[in-house]
């Protein structure tokens, strides 16, 4: 850890910042609910509508990173999502709520794509580096509900706009870290040509979809987890603090995931990941509380593991279209996954919290098909950052 650079660390504390934002919501749904009469369905669609806004923008912002020689977009991010999700709990309508959570999205996903190229590129030991730089915004992430929990315990639900603090003073100190690098300090390679991504469309889609798999996992028990746990006795406050140990878990999975993926590729840390959360998620839904909680927050650790080696993976594959593939990985898949939480709130609805969440557990089975179909690729910390793209083995 000594040798990563002062950048990947700033990187990782904006990060960390940034998704703490995304995560705020979704501990208040119990609230939200009940102040705007929602169903389960709707709790879905909504959850659905605000990600795609949020991830299938990071593509564009993805394809603008690549050409554009600062970091602008990185520096405008925090800002535009915190100004916008700290005002969740005044809106006064569902469509309202919508909005709010839309633009927050864009905010959060014009900061992803070239926050994760200039961590990729600060450190030789890339694994490493992405697993750093990701662990940050998981924690952020998992500290998210926590925060809000507290806040709305403390002040209600209509002063939430308390929040909106950290996200401008983060966006001050990007904008004058981006002043300080080099003009270069994106833009430095050829424009790069979408023609090259060819040879490597089955690899990366057999990734993306994974990556969707387990996208649609964390989400769905991310949005659900405190609707159940409250629904079988929890206080919002004691949801709140499950949801935070469950995300802080995981975040800890992305840390020694990155490691390991320095050390025994990438591939394995992705197909090991996938079979061994899938019985660890199914356990928490046949064990009674609280000690279901426990197989719940082992499978989080196991299943985060993954997710910075995802954007690694893909990052080998096609290197000069660095930008765009962390886009995809972090972003659209995101978003396709999230797509996938509509549905599932449709069959709690009919069925019951359990019956989908027990759906989503099987989704981890499916990503380990995909996974497995993945060609061998050096391990990062092999192949050099401006290296040309990988080759499988």
């Amino acid at each position: 850890m000594r040798h990563l650079s002062p950048r990947l660390w700033m990187l990782a504390i904006a990060h960390f910042t940034i998704d703490a934002y995304s995560s705020f919501f979704s501990p208040l749904l119990p609230l939200l609910v009940h102040k705007l009469d929602l169903n389960l369905g709707l709790v879905g669609g909504l959850v659905a509508i605000a990600s795609l806004a949020s991830s299938f923008s990071q593509p564009l912002f993805g394809w603008l990173s690549d050409r554009v020689r600062r970091p602008w977009f990185l520096a405008l991010g925090p800002p535009v999502a915190a100004l916008f999700m700290s005002g969740i709990g005044l809106a006064p309508t569902y469509w309202a709520l919508v909005g709010l959570l839309v633009l927050a999205g864009f905010g959060v996903a014009a900061f992803h794509p070239q926050a994760a190229v200039l961590a990729g590129e600060s450190s030789p030991r890339r694994g490493l580096a992405m697993s750093v730089f990701v662990t940050g915004g998981t924690l952020g992430f998992s500290i998210g509900p926590l925060i809000a929990v507290t806040l709305v315990s403390r002040f209600g639900l209509e002063r939430t706009w308390i929040a909106i603090g950290p996200g401008l003073v983060m966006g001050v100190l990007l904008t004058v870290w981006a002043l300080k690098l080099p003009p270069h300090a994106i833009a430095r390679r050829e424009r790069p040509d979408v023609r090259e991504l060819r040879p490597h469309l089955r690899p990366l889609t057999l990734l993306y979809f994974a990556t969707v798999c387990r996208s649609a996992v964390s989400y769905g028990f991310m949005t659900f987890l405190p609707l159940y746990l409250t629904g079988r006795g929890a206080s919002l406050e004691h949801a709140g603090r499950l949801v935070s140990l469950y995300l802080v878990l995981g975040a800890s999975g992305g840390l020694l995931g990155g490691w390991l993926s320095d050390r025994w590729g990438g591939r394995r840390v992705v197909t090991s990941s996938f079979l061994l959360a899938a019985p660890l998620y199914m356990a928490f839904l046949a064990v009674p509380l609280p000690y279901g909680l426990v197989p719940l927050v082992v499978g989080s650790f196991v299943l985060q593991a993954s997710l910075p080696v995802n954007v690694v993976l893909g990052q080998q594959l096609s290197p000069r279209h660095s930008s765009a593939i962390s886009s995809l990985l972090m972003g659209a898949a995101w978003g396709v996954g999230a797509l996938l939480i509509g549905p599932i709130g449709v069959l709690a609805d009919h069925y019951g919290l359990r019956a989908g969440l027990l759906a989503l557990s099987v989704l981890l089975v499916v990503g380990w098909l995909l996974a497995n179909a993945l060609p061998r690729l050096a391990p990062p910390a092999t192949v050099r950052a401006s290296s040309g793209p990988a080759t499988a083995s």
